[in-house]
Formats: C-alpha cells, structure tokens, sequence
C-alpha cells in the first residue's frame, strides 16, 4: 500500500510538473490552456488520493507522516527528472 502512495505522489507532481508551460514545450509541445488545467487538477487529485493509501497502510498516527514523506521523495525524484534528464529531440 506504501508504494501505491509512492506512486501516486510521484504520478502527482509529474503531472503538476508538465502543468509548467516550460516544462510541457520542452517534453511534449506546445501547451494548450485546457490541458495545463486539466494537468494541474489531476495532479493535485493524485496528491490528495495518497493520503488515503498512506493512512490505510499505516494508521491514522503514523499515515500522515508516511504521506509526508512520500511526497518528499517523489518531488525529488520529479524535480531530478524534470531539470537534469536531457530532452530527446524530436524528428521534424
């Protein structure tokens, strides 16, 4: 249960993370307004679900701090692969 909040706190903030327009023109393309949006709404949904899954794997005390960490982590990871992973160029 621990990864499935692992996962989805990385899930999160990777969206969050393609929610920048910088980010989503250098990986993906031009950003469309309705896309940055929906980008950004899922990643905090995914964020707010990893709370339940922490506190089912590890109790109402101890649950929260789990998320926490999680969170930490999975930012980490997130901003590591965002800014220091080199961008594929794309064949025109």
């Amino acid at each position: 249960m621990i990864m499935l909040c692992l996962l989805a706190a990385f899930a999160g903030f990777a969206l969050l993370g393609l929610a920048d327009p910088e980010h989503y023109r250098r990986r993906i393309g031009p950003p469309l307004p309705r896309r940055i949006l929906r980008l950004r709404i899922a990643g905090w949904a995914a964020l707010a679900a990893a709370l339940p899954l922490a506190i089912v794997a590890e109790g109402l005390v101890f649950g929260p701090i789990v998320w926490c960490g999680t969170l930490m982590l999975a930012a980490g990871c997130v901003w590591l692969g965002l800014n220091l992973l080199p961008v594929r160029q794309r064949r025109r």
